[in-house]
């Protein structure tokens, strides 16, 4: 499994820079640049509602599903990279976070 640092700190299932979510979506079909990419599994946390993050814990090892198919990493749409990093500070969408670790191999 791949170590994930996440700095999507308005993700539901961020818990100290960690996923509590267990494993994500890289999403960038035809990415050539990591402005190109995101995480499919981001969720913002609503400020009323109870989240993952609350209730579990952050794990810095998970699987990571790609389907960023330039990456150099992506194999059979998994993530091969020792460690990534997830990039999103303030986001609110999926498509405010990317893959900083992305390389295209193009």
């Amino acid at each position: 499994m791949t170590i994930l640092k996440c700095s999507a700190t308005t993700c539901a299932y961020n818990k100290d820079m960690l996923c509590s979510r267990g494993e994500i979506d890289v999403m960038g079909d035809s990415a050539r640049s990591a402005d190109e990419t995101s995480c499919g599994s981001f969720r913002e946390r609503s400020q009323g509602a109870m989240n993952s993050a609350k209730n579990g814990c952050g794990c810095e090892t998970i699987q990571i599903d790609c389907k960023a198919h330039n990456c150099t990493y992506n194999e059979d749409c998994k993530c091969t990279a020792a460690a990534i990093d997830v990039a999103g500070n303030g986001a609110k969408t999926c498509s405010e976070t990317k893959c900083d670790t992305f390389q295209c191999q193009c």
